[in-house]
């Protein structure tokens, strides 16, 4: 049946949700104006408030949720339920108004594909333990075939003490273990012989402070079989995943005699690629890029990590479209880039491909676990900052777009309904969402590497975190909105801001800066307060140093507004104010220090200091994502002492943060995180003081120097000076 082409435009946006009412043809008649205003009294905003309230009612976490629900069916750590998330996504996306939407496909390698695997316990009752078409990730990725009846089974405790495997035959047996699989992997199967691993493991280190093994005892955990494990052309181990309480019956079965278990696997390993899914919303400046990700890949359901990200970014999309359709909103000034990629992996092979573009990308938000219930995972919202040494405006954005919602969300019967951002299959949990300081972990730290400031979106922590717990009945559509509208107020404004709307947003970062050097200030004082007479010399020097940084911070933050088209006077004038600032704030640590009679003359400085003073590092163009794991492991012998001298200084760096109180993931791969300070203009000295500013931990200078000649001689980083 051929249909009339306006009356299929039509069908189109009633599908899709957004009919468009005689009001909103008529406004698409209109030019719209932009969607920034003056720093709105109302909402702390420099979005106009009708644009506020366009982003809350048109978004949607029902909708998302709905996405969540269908991409959790899939197996995404595989390459045939990848392929299919991506090829649902990309159908998505141009459905929602996505352009140029396109799979680029990634560098051919080595993949992996399961066709069955189960685990049963022969008898003397003979029942299945698990099996990978009931739940795929009880199989372990890079799992090999094996066919086998009759195998004894051998507890080994956590496997990581020698006396657990004393005096026990594993050659041709199954290892069971509670502790996490690779240790079981590379001793009782790589040293000792052993088929396979059975692990009841559930916790990945970094979500120790937030739950234990046992403490959700149906939970199984991911996991994966490392590459390399066994030489080259010998048969992959397999690796069956189960639940604490599985573990313990079958622990309780050894107790009363032997216990053996059939073992059937079939897998595959071809070679093949996994696909980014790319598409834009085009911008009307050329050559100027907002770049938006989220990871698709993950185990079977992970529904909070992430189909909740990569299904935000569906409706985000669709909500830009359909407001710029109806006139709501005009085309963005800079082309909105919409990556859904694999996480890490597909960012960095990105990079790879599009790192030298001709394109000015100002911004990046990251997706990546948004939807966790509050109550029922135990969880917060959070919003991170970029890293101190890549200030941007992009921090007072999202800093006021958490206050804001914070306002008028904190109850749950809001006064001012408009305001309220919730969803109608969702629950009424009051909103309590954070700014915290930079932390690791995700696709942002990457662009952050590469110089692009990039902030995440994230709920943490989440009980359900990398296990079959992840589920979608445990993410909550509310939350989910309003981790949606805390992306799109933020996006708007970086990717619509220009002339006067840059002006009012470098207002806004002047605003939020006054507020952040405070709390650098309060810190040093803090600091300072706490330190004995004997050690104040240095940590005077150290408080002066963190109280430059937030400076530094935030002048460039400021400066950042100029490339969005903010007038240079009024910029200049805010930094200035800022210089003025800093010398006060300067003065008064000063005076501090003086009063408890510290000299402010600055002492000899060592060898080791001289050294660090001279020493200006600065990332080779390309190696900005090098990493100084993989330079460890391919460090040739003589160079050993060195990584260990530098593996001991971050280990006890860990140690004094984790202690502090600090998350897990803001000392996540922190080598990489300090060599991302060299710019070719802070020396390692800079870099040890600005490290302390940002994580308040005083870096030895001479594990520093080891680092930073470590990465020079592996061909990352080059000399300044």
């Amino acid at each position: 049946m051929r249909l009339n082409p306006s009356l299929c435009f039509v069908v189109f946006l009633v599908v899709m949700g957004a009919a468009p009412t005689p009001v909103a043809l008529s406004a698409a008649a209109q030019v719209p104006t932009s969607p920034l205003g003056p720093l709105s009294p109302t909402t702390g905003l420099v979005l106009r408030d009708d644009v506020v309230r366009a982003l809350i009612h048109e978004s949607s976490g029902d909708r998302i949720h709905d996405g969540v629900q269908r991409l959790s069916l899939l197996a995404r750590d595989a390459q045939d339920g990848y392929a299919e998330a991506a090829g649902w996504t990309k159908a998505a996306a141009e459905a929602a108004g996505l352009q140029d939407v396109h799979l680029e496909a990634m560098k051919d390698g080595p993949q992996w594909r399961a066709t069955r695997g189960e685990l049963w316990v022969a008898g003397p009752h003979r029942y299945r333990v698990t099996s990978w078409a009931d739940l795929p990730m009880a199989l372990a990725t890079g799992s090999g075939s094996f066919e086998g009846t009759g195998l004894e089974l051998v507890d080994v405790g956590t496997g990581t003490q020698d006396a657990e495997y004393a005096g026990k035959d594993l050659k041709g047996r199954v290892a069971l273990t509670r502790g996490h699989p690779s240790t079981a992997l590379r001793t009782a199967v790589a040293k000792l012989g052993a088929v396979g691993v059975v692990s009841s493991y559930s916790t990945p280190p970094w979500n120790a402070p937030h739950r234990m093994d046992g403490d959700f005892p149906d939970q199984v955990g991911w996991a994966t079989v490392p590459q390399g494990l066994l030489p080259q052309g010998t048969r992959a181990p397999f690796l069956f995943m189960v639940s604490d309480r599985q573990g313990r019956e079958l622990r309780a079965q050894l107790q009363t005699g032997p216990v053996k278990v059939d073992v059937s696997v079939a897998t595959q390993a071809p070679t093949g690629h996994l696909s980014i899914v790319s598409g834009v919303i085009p911008g009307t400046r050329a050559g100027e890029e907002v770049v938006l990700t989220a990871h698709l890949d993950h185990y079977k359901p992970g529904a909070n990590d992430n189909a909740s990200g990569a299904a935000t970014l569906l409706e985000l999309v669709r909500t830009y479209t359909t407001l710029i359709r109806q006139g709501v909103l005009p085309p963005p000034v800079r082309t909105l880039r919409v990556l859904w990629l694999p996480e890490f992996e597909g960012t960095r092979e990105w990079f790879s491909l599009h790192g030298a573009d001709p394109a000015r990308r100002v911004a990046h938000f990251n997706f990546d676990m948004l939807g966790a219930s509050l109550t029922r995972a135990h969880s917060r919202f959070s919003v991170s900052y970029t890293p101190d040494w890549n200030g941007s405006f992009v921090n007072a954005v999202s800093e006021s777009t958490v206050v804001f919602m914070n306002r008028f969300n904190a109850v749950a019967y809001p006064p001012r309904r408009d305001f309220r951002i919730g969803s109608v299959t969702g629950s009424q949990d009051p909103m309590d969402a954070h700014m915290d300081r930079y932390s690791r972990g995700s696709d942002h730290q990457l662009f952050n590497d590469h110089g692009i400031p990039g902030v995440a979106f994230a709920t943490w922590p989440d009980d359900g975190y990398h296990t079959s717990g992840d589920r979608p009945e445990n993410v909550d559509p509310t939350q989910l909105h309003r981790a949606a509208f805390a992306g799109l107020a933020s996006i708007t404004v970086a990717a619509w801001a220009e002339g006067a709307g840059a002006l009012e947003l470098a207002r806004l970062v002047a605003v939020h800066g006054v507020r952040r050097v405070a709390e650098d200030e309060f810190r040093a004082r803090r600091d300072l307060a706490a330190t004995p007479d004997a050690q104040l010399p240095g940590a005077v020097r150290l408080a002066r140093a963190g109280v430059r940084a937030g400076y530094q911070r935030e002048r460039e933050a400021l400066r950042s507004c100029l490339s969005l088209g903010a007038p240079t006077a009024p910029v200049q004038s805010m930094v200035r104010t800022l210089e003025t600032a800093e010398a006060q704030s300067l003065g008064r640590l000063d005076a501090e220090a003086r009063a408890r009679g510290v000299s402010l003359k600055e002492p000899a400085p060592s060898e080791a200091e001289r050294r660090a003073r001279a020493y200006v590092p600065r990332r080779v163009k390309g190696q900005e994502l090098a990493s100084f794991d993989a330079l460890e492991r391919r460090a040739a012998p003589e160079s050993k002492p060195r990584v260990a001298a530098v593996q001991a200084a971050m280990n006890e760096a860990a140690t004094a943060l984790r202690e502090r109180g600090e998350s897990e993931l803001r000392f996540y791969q922190l080598a990489e995180a300090l060599a991302s300070y060299a710019d070719g203009r802070r020396s390692v000295a800079d870099i040890r003081d600005a490290a302390h500013a940002e994580y308040g931990h005083v870096f030895p200078v001479e594990a520093l120097l080891e680092l930073f000649g470590l990465l020079e001689q592996g061909g990352v980083m080059t000399r300044a000076r």
